[in-house]
Formats: C-alpha cells, structure tokens, sequence
C-alpha cells in the first residue's frame, strides 16, 4: 500500500483555517481522492470536529494539546482514519497558538512514518485583519508581543502561505497586504484564496499535491517565548443545551451569542482571537464564527436549519485575556440570549483555561530528520 498524502494546515486563531480545509476537502473530492481530517484543540469539545462530520467528511480530533506534544495520538488517529474510511489524502489542522510544526510533526513523521505518510507542503494561513493587527502597534485591542512572535514563527516555518478572504479585499488592500507578507517571507509561494468562495483553492490543491520541498529549512523557535505567547491566551470550550417552549431559531440563537460575546468583549477591550459556536439540531447543524469582537458573523453549514424545541450548542472562544474574564464573558452572553429568545439554557459541559507551556514529543532540525 502506497503512504497516505498527509498535510498539516497552520495559521492563527481566526486565519479560516476549518473553512479552508472544507473547501479543499471538496476539492479533493471532485478529482476523486478519499478526503479524511484530523482536527485539533488544546481543550475538549470542538467546533470544528462536529463542523467537518456535518459535511459528510470523516473526522478525527487530537484533543487536549497540540500536535506536537500529542504526536503519537496525532499518528494513531491519522491510522484510524486510512483503516476505517480507506482515505488516500489526509488533511491535518493544527492549532492556531502552535508553531514550529516542521521540526515537532513533519521531521519525526519523515524519519518514523515514511512507510506510511508521505507529507504534502506545510500550509499557513494568514487572515487579512490579522495581519494589519500584528504589524499595527496602535491596534486599539491589539494582542502581546509574544502572541505576536507565534504568528511570525508560523510564518517563518511554511512551504506554502495562503491569504485568505481576498473575496473581500480590494485590488490596493490586497496588493498593500502582500507586500507585507513578502516581508515576512523566505522563498515561498504565497497565494490568494477565498474559501468562503473556493476562489484560488484549485490552485493551492495543486501545491499540495505536487509536492516540492517539505519542512527543509531550519526556524529558531524561543519555547520560553511560545511558552509566554500561548500562556497569554484563554481558551473555552463550552457546550451547552437549549431548550424552548415554542420552537428555537438557530440563526437568532446563534446572532444573539456572538453579539454578547463581541460585546462584552468590547466592553473589557479583549483581543478577541475568534468564536466559534456550532448549532445541531435532530435535523443538521449549522455553525457562525467572528474572528474579532467587530467583525460580523460568517455562517457555514445549514444556515437555513429550521426551529426545534431542542438544540444542542458548541461553543469555542479564544482571547488574549484571564481565563476567568473570558468565562465571565460567555457565560453572560449565554445567559442574555436565553432571556432575549425566552430559552433554558443549560452547561454539560465547561471549561476555560491558558494553555500550558509546550513540551514536543520530538523535535528534530532538518540536518538530522532523515536519518
């Protein structure tokens, strides 16, 4: 049996990356390869595992961590996938606080693995308002340095850098903006997409498949400094039952979430990184994100769910704030949209956390990742 295609996607909270793998996904599917994907969270109860299985894709996740310190999970996951659904491409998305995936996941796969991965470009992807975000130092809600240095890191390390959501830039804007990528850069391609319209993902699919030069140069990684950016984040994940005497609207719930939660983000001048909340009902599931407290919420999946008397509700909010803050914040946007839409709303399960510090399983630098 020949190895299975796999590619790791990076990029930062909020870069669209779920969006992007669903778009190349289909893709895939259209030129007839068998499409698996692995998630993956530093906590438990994902967006974006239920999103991809609500497509019809096969899904794994690697919770608890990231890739690179979950590494044997992120290989027996990867297994499960190829042996349950015979999938020839695998398509791997990492989490958006993680860099130095070259050295920690490509390079132990190529010396352990080579028999049964072969290893597609590393991607990044880059969100426009994210990037202009960075490089501003008078962005009024603007995240640390160190949250900053993640993002240059995974910049430093790609094979391939895709700017996202050209759909809505102008010719100048999208000019001006990579230029300023170009700056970021070693020689590599950067491409265009919109994977809210499938514009330009052809042309990245074709990276992926056509291989070229994989994790092959070396990026110095501060882990105290990586270590300090990922600890300057909260991270929840929530999920949550509601209930409603006469029939719930999953667009209204949903609108209704993030407006409190980019609200009270606002309001306590949080760098909100994004928010993800995923809406299922016995009928399909629909998911809405924002990726700052100003931004207006994209809807995906089965927007058009009707009502039910039931939902069950995934939520998952990154920010560059307490823990506690950004509990506070969603809890008080939960409890806002069950009093506005007349819902029980209840927690099943809870938790928001700072990552800890990241501990790889392996890092090899590219002299020695063959041997």
């Amino acid at each position: 049996m020949p190895p299975v295609l796999l590619g790791c996607v990076g990029g930062f909270l909020g870069a669209g990356k779920t969006t992007a793998l669903a778009a190349a996904a289909r893709e895939l599917l259209a030129r007839g390869y068998k499409v698996g994907l692995v998630a993956n969270d530093q906590g438990r109860g994902l967006v974006d595992t239920a999103f991809f299985r609500s497509l019809g894709l096969p899904a794994e996740e690697v919770a608890g961590g990231c890739f690179c310190c979950r590494f044997d999970e992120l290989v027996e996951r990867a297994g499960r996938l190829v042996e349950a659904s015979a999938v020839d491409v695998l398509l791997a998305e990492a989490v958006g606080s993680c860099t130095d995936l070259a050295a920690t996941v490509y390079r132990p796969l190529r010396r352990f693995f080579r028999d049964q991965f072969a290893l597609a470009p590393l991607t990044v992807v880059v969100e426009p308002d994210r990037l202009a975000e960075i490089a501003d130092p008078a962005f009024l809600f603007r995240f640390p340095d160190e949250v900053a240095y993640i993002f240059d890191r995974q910049i430093a390390e790609a094979d391939v850098v895709l700017l996202n959501k050209i759909d809505l830039l102008t010719p100048p804007r999208r000019v001006e903006l990579e230029r300023a990528l170009a700056g970021r850069l070693r020689d590599v391609p950067l491409l265009g997409i919109s994977a809210a319209t499938g514009s330009g993902v052809a042309a990245w699919v074709d990276r992926l498949l056509g291989g070229g030069e994989v994790a092959g140069q070396d990026v110095d990684v501060d882990y105290a400094a990586y270590a300090r950016g990922e600890g300057a984040l909260a991270w929840l994940n929530a999920t949550l039952d509601a209930r409603g005497p006469g029939g719930i609207e999953p667009r209204a719930l949903g609108d209704a979430l993030l407006a409190g939660l980019g609200e009270g983000a606002r309001r306590q001048e949080m760098a909100l990184a994004h928010a993800k909340v995923l809406i299922a009902s016995s009928e399909g599931s629909a998911r809405v994100a924002i990726t700052s407290a100003a931004a207006r919420p994209q809807w995906s999946g089965d927007a058009a769910l009707g009502p039910a008397r039931e939902l069950s509700v995934i939520v998952n909010a990154r920010a560059g704030t307490e823990p506690d803050s950004l509990a506070a914040i969603v809890r008080a946007a939960v409890a806002s949209a069950g009093k506005l839409l007349g819902l029980e709303v209840s927690e099943r399960h809870f938790e928001c956390f700072s990552p800890p510090p990241p501990v790889p399983r392996h890092r090899f630098p590219a002299t020695i990742s063959e041997r």
